[in-house]
């Protein structure tokens, strides 16, 4: 129907033609014709079917060229969508193991066996190091996950993960930097019970100092929960003097301050599970052309 609404004029040309030609040629008054009746039927006939044809022809001709040129096109775009198809599954893989780690370094299992071998009242340089490399090792994790994150659209869940993380990271630092602090605090004690007052205070002056530059930092945090630190509940505890026998006691109830933590985590394997599998259906959309 479109093309014959475009067309008209050719199928109106078709029709009226002969007619025309017709009264010609019974009207021999307008013009003298060489040759008879018949001949120029037959010539007109053969004409007419020779321009015809190679209408035809050429329109043919013309509508499998804007075939081709749609085809075309078409592998053009599906060759570039296969393309980008690939570089996304290959950023997509390489995100979901960083997710997967990330989520994995947060080791409160570790921490607590450390902290339990402080309890126990063994502070050795093995624990120390392990404290420090679960820093190391988040911080690492950390860089790859942000690295990722930024080559891919922001969304709801991407801001939600950033929220939690930000939360459990500085609650999840804090403990351990509060169990290096406290390991430092009772591997150089002094042995004369006189000077160890003087010594913890010391200690508690310097980590006030610490602390109130590093809340300048984790006041920025939304929604971050008070922590009472190691130096708070030392504070609780008093009877500085008598530090080492308060020890597992006051490693004890910085170990329940991270409980809470464990809904965090929890919440964070939801949100990484959601952005991977909006990740994938955006991915899989990229073919959908």
């Amino acid at each position: 129907m479109k093309l014959a609404k475009k067309y008209w004029w050719l199928f109106l040309l078709v029709v009226v033609t002969p007619i025309v030609m017709n009264i010609f040629m019974i009207q021999p008054k307008f013009f003298t014709f060489v040759g008879n009746d018949s001949s120029w039927l037959g010539f007109w006939g053969s004409y007419i079917g020779a321009v015809l044809s190679s209408a035809i022809a050429l329109f043919v001709l013309f509508r499998q060229q804007q075939q081709n040129h749609f085809e075309n096109m078409r592998n053009r775009s599906l060759q570039i969508a296969v393309i980008k198809y690939s570089q996304e599954l290959e950023k997509f893989r390489d995100l979901r193991t960083a997710l997967i780690d990330f989520q994995g370094s947060f080791d409160y299992i570790e921490i607590t066996k450390i902290a339990e071998r402080f309890i126990d009242g063994y502070y050795d340089n093995v624990e120390y190091e392990k404290l420090k490399y679960l820093v190391r090792d988040i911080d690492d994790k950390n860089i790859k996950v942000d690295t990722i994150l930024n080559l891919i659209p922001l969304s709801n869940s991407i801001i939600e993960f950033n929220q939690i993380y930000n939360k459990l990271y500085y609650a999840y630092c804090l403990t351990i930097d509060d169990l290096l602090s406290f390991f430092d605090l009772i591997k150089d004690i002094p042995q004369n019970e006189s000077e160890i007052k003087i010594y913890v205070k010391r200690h508690l002056s310097t980590w006030n100092y610490v602390k109130e530059n590093q809340y300048k930092n984790i006041a920025k945090v939304q929604d971050l929960r008070s922590l009472k630190s190691i130096g708070d509940i030392i504070i609780e505890y008093g009877e500085y003097d008598k530090i080492k026998e308060n020890a597992p006691n006051i490693i004890k109830e910085r170990l329940r301050e991270t409980l809470s933590d464990t809904e965090l985590i929890g919440k964070l394997k939801g949100v990484i599970n959601i952005i991977l599998l909006e990740e994938q259906k955006r991915i899989n959309d990229i073919l959908q052309i």
